[in-house]
């Protein structure tokens, strides 16, 4: 690991850190950046840093990405909070490893075209593994978004077959509630939506267009579970 690599992670332990997991290409990076992007419309002095470690020629991630925000109002906001993605690609194994080390929340992006089933199943199948008594436990906090909805019907899976992915993973029934709390989401009309919305200058953060704000709204609720996890240890 380098030097830099090695800050962001000690960095990471000053606040809370979330991880989005998932297969290649399912939209992980995508979703990271539309949230940077829109802190950084509405909250700039919140937003600390982006980093992007990526193969130029495929642009997929072959490191982790990584974003730092603070969290309360006013400049020099003392709390932090730190995204990451997960390089999805078979050979990135012991990255995972090390970028889920010490998470205190997860976005777990699923790919809804159909021809991704195993791919889905087999991401699912590696993380239960690793952090199954976590996550059943409520140490660790979960949210599911199932990307690419915008897809032809007859070509993706619904948020209703995503349990029966899960389980196909060997993933415990105990998360049924967190099955049927599935985020249909897509990256592509967020990102089309945003442009439009910025190229006429519209923008209200209390209405933001609806795809832009399916993905702002799982990242939210896993920030303001951990929040309430830890104020309430306290």
């Amino acid at each position: 690991m380098s030097q830099e690599e090695e800050l962001v992670f000690e960095e990471s332990q000053q606040g809370i850190k979330i991880v989005f997991w998932g297969a290649t290409m399912a939209g992980k990076t995508t979703a990271l950046s539309l949230f940077h992007a829109i802190k950084k419309k509405e909250d700039p002095e919140s937003v600390y840093n982006f980093l992007k470690l990526e193969d130029k020629a495929t642009e997929r991630t072959i490191g982790f990405d990584q974003a730092t925000f603070g969290l309360g109002s006013g400049s020099g906001k003392g709390f932090k909070y730190h995204l990451f993605t997960t390089p999805g690609q078979d050979r990135f194994k012991s990255m995972r490893k090390i970028v889920i080390n010490g998470l205190h929340g997860l976005i777990v992006v699923l790919d809804s075209e159909k021809a991704r089933w195993q791919e889905n199943k087999d991401s699912l199948t590696e993380l239960f593994d690793i952090l199954g008594e976590k996550i059943y436990n409520r140490e660790v906090k979960l949210a599911i978004i199932l990307n690419k909805m915008d897809l032809p019907v007859d070509t993706r899976i619904s948020a209703a077959d995503v349990g029966k992915l899960m389980l196909e993973a060997g993933v415990s029934d105990k998360l049924r509630d967190t099955f049927a709390s599935t985020f249909e989401v897509s990256c592509l009309e967020a990102l089309t939506a945003l442009k439009e919305a910025w190229s006429k200058g519209e923008w209200n953060p209390k209405q933001r267009p609806q795809p832009v704000q399916r993905i702002i709204q799982p990242i939210q609720m896993v920030i303001r579970d951990i929040l309430v996890s830890q104020l309430r240890k306290a």
